[in-house]
Formats: C-alpha cells, structure tokens, sequence
C-alpha cells in the first residue's frame, strides 16, 4: 500500500489522502484544480519540465495533504528554466546600473544572468521584461497544448515551499539563543564530503536566517568499503565532535543522506552515545538510500559488478547490502538493523527514490515490496518481515509522518543512463531536480 500514516490526534491513527482531478477549460486555456472529499487511491505526479511542473493523477496512489504526506512524482527535464524567486528589493539606495523595479519581474528567457540584463533605463528594463514576460506566457501556452496529460505547472503554483528571495537585500543578525538547526549531510559508497553540496546549497538559499549548521561528513570519504559497524563509529564520532569543538546549543538535527551513507544514519541513531540527541531528531532525507539492500535488483550487470567489486575491494558493507554477510538471513546486518529502533524519533521522514536508478533498487529505496519478494518463498518472507519492522514504528508513531517521492529524469543516451547510474547521482548533480525538489516541497522538511 502507498498510503502514509499520520496522526492527527495523539493515540489515533489516521490514513488520509486527497483525490486531485483537473479539468481544462478549453475557452480560457487553464487548469483548474478540484478537490473532492472522497478518500481515493489517486497519484499526485509533479513534472518539472523547463517552465515548471506538472500534475496529474494515475491509479494506485495516494498523494499529499496538509497532514500527512504521500507520494509525489518528480519527473524532470533538462530543458532551461526561469528562476523562481523574484527578488523585491526594500526601498534602498539604487545600486548602480540597477533598477528597483528590476527584481519584480522573473526572469523567464534563457540564457540571462541571475539578475537579468542590466539597463540604465528603466522605461528599457520595462519593456524588455514585458517583452520577456510575454514570450514567456506564449510559450508556456503552446507547451500545455502539446502536453498530452493534462494537469498545471510549476510556474502556476500560487504558494511555494518558500517565498524568500535567493539573496535577500538586507540580512538579520541571526538570534541563536532557541539554538541551532544541525544538518548532518551523509555520501555514500566512493563518495566524499562534497558530493551533497548542491543540496546545502539550495537548502540556504530557499531559507535564509534559517539557524542552518550543516555539518559535511567527510570522516569515512577515505574507506566506504569498510563494514558499516566501523563506518557508523566515524560517523557518530565526528557529530559529537563537531557539537563540541563549536559549542552548538543544538534545537534539531536532520540527516540527508545518499544511497550507502542512508543506512549509516540508521545505524547511527540505534549507537548507546546517540540517545541524548534522539528527541531532537527532526527530518531524515533519503536520497536513493539501499534501505532494504540490493536484493532482487533488475540489473544483472550492476548486480555483477558489485559482486566483482566487493571481491576486489573486501568490502563489507557491499557484503552486508547482498546479505551474504551470514548464512542465516535474519541474522544479516541489514535485517538486525531493522529491528532496531531510530526512524520514529524524526517529525519527517523522506524517502526520494527513481525506477531510472538501477544501482539501488526502486522498491528498496521506498521500503516496500516488489513482485520478485512476492515469488520467493525463502527469502521473502525474511524479505517482508524487515519492511514491516521498518514501517510500523513508522505508523505507530505519534508525530512522524513518512513520504515518498518518485523521481522521473531526463536523461541522455548514455553508458551512464543504461546502467542506471546517471539517474542515481542526478538527485545530487541535477540542478534543475534539486531546485524544483526544494521550492515544491523540499524545504518545508526543514523549517
């Protein structure tokens, strides 16, 4: 099932989803969007493509609400989009070569720079952005017409995930005396401290002021093919080392991890050293995290090269993702780690996952089961179990709400693509996903 539990009163548990229908009016060229009251196993499906994203509904999904929120599909273009935050100045002194009314115009027609084209006049700069804005609008109308599923885009979003400019003209002196926001940033197998710097990175633009301490892990970038026992020691050590070499005073602590480092960040919360900082655990983003490891992967060359890889490097934790780290599968690593708790102690916990990734695979990256698991009947069951030791703490809990998000790239024809390694460092290297991602939804997980 797809749906997400949360709680909207404490001791009960509730299921809910919304049903988004859209119909177009051919006279006015719009889409408007109604919401019945009916519960309905409907998908809410974001497509980013260049001007923005893209709603539609498909069978056996349910989506987000205010509450509790469920799947949502970001599928994304590699075509150029417009910035989405229109930066309004305060009434400051002109900058030279500015215009105050500059910011109040988008910038819609590539390439531009991130202010746009500068002009000494601002009759010029107006008529030029009219000029922008109008081939703007004209090209996003012939773009809904030759869509072939109906819906509204990312640009008709009245509400976004923040509303705060990029680079806001005046800066508050922070006020840290509620503590600070620690996010620890987590890469994953042969990865390093730099891999998830984009996601910082739009992460302090969409929330400026917002008491961000990111905190890059970089203590195993030297050995992921380590066990995950050592590599979660690194990684809890250089957290509590971080907090107090700077003295942090400590309000929240998110995680974002990467396919490998997502399982290292479990394991972490389960450490004795860990319990003091477990209530103030806010959100866990997984991004194409081996939950559930690398069973009943669809790629027989990535399954191949893994079991050459991990026979050259001695590779535990490659060994622990395919279970042969013990004869006896509950007695493996990454079932042992199910039962464990952790996942129930964060207020969101995230999980983005792509069908186009074949390096971890879908259903393992959403916590769920798959056709092949259903087949077999000696390893899933083992299979089963630890997806239900995952999920029901998850349902049980009292204010933590689970949501999924499908990913859908555009990508090249490439060696990359057909392996299925492009779509699984595109949620890391993909501007446009991340930008989208964050502005949609994203940065919501984090306030």
């Amino acid at each position: 099932s797809n749906r997400t539990a949360s709680n909207s009163e404490p001791g009960n548990t509730d299921y809910t989803s919304e049903d988004l229908k859209t119909s177009e009016d051919p006279a006015v060229g719009s889409h408007q969007a109604e919401f019945p009251q009916e519960l309905d196993n409907q998908e809410h499906k974001l497509v980013a493509n260049g001007t923005g994203f893209h709603s539609a509904t498909m069978e056996g999904v349910a989506l987000e609400s205010r509450k509790s929120v469920d799947v949502v599909n970001l599928s994304v273009s590699c075509t150029a989009t417009c910035l989405p935050f229109s930066s309004v100045l305060k009434e400051t002194p002109a900058i030279v070569g500015f215009s105050s009314k500059q910011a109040a115009f988008p910038i819609t027609r590539q390439p531009l720079g991130s202010f746009g084209v500068v002009s000494s006049s601002s009759n010029e700069m107006d008529e030029e952005a009219n000029e922008r804005m109008l081939n703007f609008y004209q090209a996003k109308e012939k773009f809904k017409k030759e869509m072939k599923i109906e819906g509204f885009l990312y640009s008709d979003l009245s509400v976004l995930a923040s509303d705060i400019p990029y680079f806001p003209p005046e800066e508050e002196e922070e006020n840290l005396e509620d503590g600070i926001h620690l996010v620890v940033c987590v890469h994953g197998l042969d990865g390093n401290s730099a891999d998830l710097r984009l996601v910082k990175t739009f992460i302090e633009l969409g929330l400026p002021g917002g008491k961000l301490d990111f905190l890059m892990s970089e203590r195993n970038q030297t050995d992921t093919f380590a066990d995950f026992d050592t590599m979660t020691d690194r990684l809890l050590d250089e957290i509590i080392q971080h907090i107090q070499l700077y003295n942090l005073s400590i309000s929240r602590i998110s995680f974002i991890g990467h396919s490998l480092g997502n399982v290292i960040i479990r394991s972490v919360l389960t450490r004795p050293r860990f319990r003091y900082y477990l209530n103030k655990l806010h959100t866990f983003l997984s991004l194409s995290g081996p939950h559930l490891g690398t069973l009943y992967n669809n790629s027989a060359l990535v399954s191949t090269g893994l079991w050459l890889m991990q026979k050259l490097k001695k590779s535990g934790s490659l060994l622990q993702l395919t279970f042969r780290d013990n004869a006896d599968l509950r007695k493996c690593f990454l079932y042992q780690l199910s039962q464990k708790t952790g996942l129930q102690y964060f207020k969101n916990v995230v999980l983005v996952a792509s069908p186009q990734d074949r390096y971890v695979p879908f259903h393992s990256a959403r916590i769920e089961m798959c056709k092949n698991a259903l087949k077999d009947r000696h390893t899933g069951p083992v299979y089963a179990e630890m997806i239900n030791n995952l999920l029901q703490p998850l349902i049980g809990a009292k204010d933590c709400t689970l949501i999924r998000h499908n990913v859908f790239h555009a990508l090249p024809n490439t060696a990359n693509t057909l392996i299925g390694r492009a779509a699984h460092i595109a949620v890391l290297d993909s501007e446009l996903f991340l930008e989208k991602f964050f502005l949609v939804a994203g940065l919501n997980y984090f306030k």
